[in-house]
């Protein structure tokens, strides 16, 4: 026997696709920005130094 209550909580876990777009858009936006700031650093001088002496 399923109480109202339980129906409710099914019906409202459901996430419109609407929503789900834009969480996902959100999500990518953060991603690249986080991937571009990566790639903009620099490499710390001692890093460089510790792989000039590498080669």
């Amino acid at each position: 026997m399923e109480l109202p209550s339980d129906k409710d909580k099914k019906t409202s876990s459901k996430k419109s696709p609407a929503k789900v777009q834009s969480k996902d858009r959100d999500m990518g936006a953060a991603l690249r920005s986080a991937y571009q700031r990566t790639i903009d650093e620099s490499v710390p001088d001692e890093m460089l130094d510790l792989l000039n002496k590498l080669a």
